[in-house]
């Protein structure tokens, strides 16, 4: 049996191991023990690392955390880091009301603190590098959640927004964990003005880059909830989600770095760019997704029909393009475990507008939607382990891409005398009896066993039929969203 310490001890260690990359506001964990926080920031931590513990549920420790931070009348930098990390778990174990309600006390208190001007990190860390750097990270933390936070409701309110902020940006997470020395911080006016130079630069860090996506996805939000915007205003939006991919140096291009590691900040900073793109093109496409009821607290407030800029075909297949992107993107790291809790929202967005195109398509790439539903269910079957909000949306796409795939694979297969069989959770349909007509594609067999095929047989050695088997078809041109109404405006 481990004694209270230990059981502490271990997790404020699962805290720093799974979560604290998603969300780095607090100090490093190797400065930790030095910095002694105080008790109910400490009880939020070891709170969120209950949830990463096979010992230790979630629910006991709730109570707990609630009493200890309704019980300290403290209105200082740590309460705001405190709430704001409590409303996040809050979000993830799908109590939305809860977690708006911290998230809204934490916001008070970074405000009345003026966290949002730039000296004011300075002046409550005392000069302490480090420290500053936190609290820098816990503005644009707080920043990033009140956009993420505002997605789910129905009436967008961004308070953030709405003070005169200038706090410089964050530094790259390597320097941070590393304890420093840290760089001279950069601005958010020379991170807008960095596209007018003719080399990449390379200063600005990936959490820079998603404070920057974040502010893009606030733009939609905020279009979104206008009863009738412009469309110069529309098209702005599309040149800033577009220009964000342009104007990536290189080396923020992909997620991953030579060695396989994944920048946890850069992946948050290109879903948000893909969510963003779904949500600005979704209500003004052809597409009619069967979404889950807001109440269910696991999908983006949408609205139903909006003006588009496009046609409403081009919208389609932009909200289908981002759809497939994201889900990309969940590839790119096979383990789930240091996910961002909002993530999920997206997820759920992401294989809905993947079902309705599939829909709308040729049953013939039923396979290729299937496929990546299937990568987003796989995703939220690991996160539910943790989050209880991911296993309300797995219930709920698992339900609606059943019926869905049935659909598909009648109109595919119809009746029972088919040559195929279908391997559980919308895998690839596999024949089971060989076509004759291919055997001249295979090489010869000899006495000592079977050739190897000659540099002319090469191209004829995978014959469509085999193809056709094995790899499922793509969403080319052929199977696009019917044109028909190509020119709908209304």
């Amino acid at each position: 049996m481990l004694n209270l310490p230990e059981i502490d001890t271990r997790l404020v260690r699962l805290f720093y191991e799974n979560f604290h990359a998603a969300h780095p506001i607090l100090l490093p964990s190797s400065l930790y023990e030095e910095r002694a926080y105080p008790g109910y920031l400490q009880q939020v931590i070891k709170f969120i690392g209950s949830h990463y513990s096979q010992r230790i549920t979630g629910d006991i420790l709730r109570q707990a955390t609630a009493d200890q931070l309704h019980a300290s009348k403290r209105r200082d930098p740590s309460m705001v880091q405190a709430l704001l990390l409590y409303s996040i778990i809050l979000f993830a174990r799908g109590e939305s009301a809860e977690a708006q309600a911290a998230l809204s006390q934490s916001m008070d208190i970074a405000l009345e603190l003026g966290m949002y001007l730039r000296d004011s990190a300075t002046s409550f860390s005392k000069g302490n590098e480090m420290e500053a750097e936190s609290l820098r990270r816990t503005w644009w933390e707080l920043f990033i959640v009140d956009v993420d936070a505002a997605a789910l409701q129905n009436q967008i309110i961004l308070r953030s927004h709405g003070v005169p902020y200038d706090v410089v940006l964050p530094c790259e997470e390597s320097t941070y964990a590393a304890r420093g020395p840290l760089p001279p911080p950069s601005t958010l006016a020379a991170l807008h003005q960095r596209v007018y130079c003719d080399e990449d630069e390379d200063k600005f860090s990936s959490f820079s880059y998603r404070i920057e996506a974040v502010r893009i996805l606030a733009r939609v939000l905020v279009l979104n909830d206008m009863a009738e915007p412009q469309r110069d205003h529309l098209q702005a939006v599309e040149n800033a989600l577009i220009s964000w991919v342009n104007h990536l140096p290189p080396n923020k291009v992909d997620v991953v770095d030579a060695y396989g590691t994944v920048d946890e900040m850069l992946l948050q900073a290109h879903t948000t760019i893909h969510y963003a793109a779904m949500l600005l093109h979704l209500p003004r496409s052809n597409l009619r997704p069967v979404a889950p009821d807001l109440s269910m607290g696991i999908y983006p407030a949408t609205q139903l029909r909006l003006s588009p800029t496009f046609t409403r075909h081009v919208h389609s297949i932009k909200a289908t393009e981002a759809s497939k992107q994201l889900s990309d993107l969940l590839s790119v790291r096979p383990s789930v475990q240091r996910y961002s809790p909002f993530i999920i929202f997206k997820l759920v967005l992401c294989a809905v507008i993947q079902l309705a195109t599939g829909q709308m398509h040729s049953a013939a790439c039923s396979e290729h939607h299937s496929n990546r539903i299937v990568l987003v269910l796989g995703c939220l079957k690991m996160l539910r382990r943790h989050w209880p909000i991911a296993q309300r949306a797995h219930q709920y796409l698992c339900c609606f891409a059943s019926e869905t795939f049935s659909q598909w694979m009648e109109s595919t297969n119809p009746g029972t005398g088919s040559t195929s069989t279908s391997s559980s959770g919308g895998g690839s349909s596999l024949p089971v009896t060989a076509h004759s007509s291919e055997s001249e594609d295979w090489p010869s067999g000899s006495a000592t066993g079977v050739a190897l095929p000659t540099s002319e047989q090469v191209p004829g050695f995978f014959s469509p039929g085999l193809l056709s088997a094995y790899i499922d078809p793509t969403c080319g041109d052929s199977f696009l969203v019917d044109t028909g109404s190509e020119f709908d405006f209304i």
